[in-house]
């Protein structure tokens, strides 16, 4: 299965949620995606801290092929890394939503054959923000267990709508900023 596989090669960094929905052959999971590992550091005899990493992510996967995801990239540059790993796993139908920190504008791509969406990302959650895009009421989710939240929303995405205009890659890269999403945690 398409998730255990990632989780063998040491793909997830945090893990939120994982394992079946309650529909036969989709499993979901949230948490942090490595996208490119950092270095193995031969002295410290650990691995350093990822290079490229889909924080916050929502994924739903058949055994084979993912169906739906989303997350935060810090950087637009993380985008390229993604498609390069990521790319062949995608379903034809698959619309990768990815909140980035340093865009000047929202925008869709096409890659290969998917469509991505590009929303410029100032502050928030990403489960909160796919929420209110796709207009998922807590009550849509009550009772339901972190795997089958993933679901609903993933179903809520299929028909979506998206009100952002189409570029290019290089577009979307060359208008790249220096903005820096403010992180706030414990103090």
């Amino acid at each position: 299965m398409l998730l255990d596989t990632y989780q063998e090669q040491e793909r997830y960094w945090l893990i939120t949620a994982q394992g079946p929905t309650g529909t036969a052959g989709l499993y979901a999971f949230r948490g942090d995606l490595i996208v490119l590992a950092g270095e193995f550091d031969e002295a410290a005899r650990k691995r350093n801290p990822p290079r490229a990493m889909l924080k916050e992510a929502v994924v739903l996967a058949t055994a084979d092929k993912l169906q739906f995801i989303a997350g935060n990239f810090a950087s637009i540059d993380e985008l390229p890394e993604f498609v390069t790993r990521f790319q062949d796993e995608l379903a034809p139908d698959c619309v990768p939503v990815f909140y980035v920190d340093n865009i000047a504008a929202s925008a869709q791509v096409q890659i290969g054959a998917n469509r991505y969406i590009l929303i410029r990302f100032d502050d928030g959650i990403v489960w909160n923000n796919l929420m209110d895009e796709f207009y998922v009421e807590k009550a849509d989710l009550k009772g339901q267990n972190s795997e089958d939240k993933v679901l609903t929303v993933a179903q809520a995405a299929k028909d979506h709508t998206y009100k952002v205009p189409q570029q290019t890659l290089d577009q979307v890269l060359a208008g790249k900023t220096q903005s820096r999403r403010e992180v706030w945690g414990a103090v």
